[in-house]
Formats: structure tokens, sequence, C-alpha cells
């Protein structure tokens, strides 16, 4: 999978950008991010590939939530990470599906 520079979840527009080292207001370096006001997703370079496809898909799953008004759900990070997860293995097993 390519992650586009551009990507549609519900009515809104979103910028992919890869970048380094976003970081929180902690400190923690980030895997990914997605600003739900600006409409930006924000992946980090730095991972291996597979680690960038996973991290875009989390954000993607935020985003899906917040677009459906789930905030409970958009804040779950074990939620959000067990879909993007499962997500992310559908797709390597069914290449056929999403190639």
């Amino acid at each position: 999978m390519k992650i586009p520079n551009n990507v549609k979840i519900g009515w809104r527009n979103y910028t992919v950008k890869m970048v380094e080292e976003r970081r929180d207001e902690t400190g923690q370096v980030l895997d990914g991010e997605i600003d739900f006001v600006n409409h930006i997703i924000y992946v980090d370079k730095t991972q291996d590939s597979d680690e960038q496809i996973i991290a875009f898909l989390h954000e993607v799953v935020h985003g899906i939530f917040n677009a459906q008004c789930h905030s409970d759900w958009r804040d779950n990070e074990d939620l959000v990470e067990g879909i993007s997860e499962g997500l992310f293995q559908l797709m390597k097993d069914n290449t056929k599906i999403f190639s």
C-alpha cells in the first residue's frame, strides 16, 4: 500500500504529511497524529514502511470515528489500535483484493 498525499474522511479532505520526530506535549515521539482542526494527518517517515502504513491507518480510524461523532471511540487508543492493526493484517493477507 502506498500512503496517499490526501485522503477524504467523511466530508473532510485531509492532507497527509510524512514528517520526522513529531512529539506530543510530553515530548514522546509519535508514530502518527491527526489534526482534526487543520485536517492534516502526520506520519513518522523514519519508521519502516509497514509501520508507516499502520500509523496512517491508525490516524484514519481516529478520523472516521471523529467524522461519525463517536468521540468516546475516537479517543480510545486500544480500540483504534486494534482496528488499524486488524485492517493492516487483512490487507497484507489479501493482497489481490487491496492491490
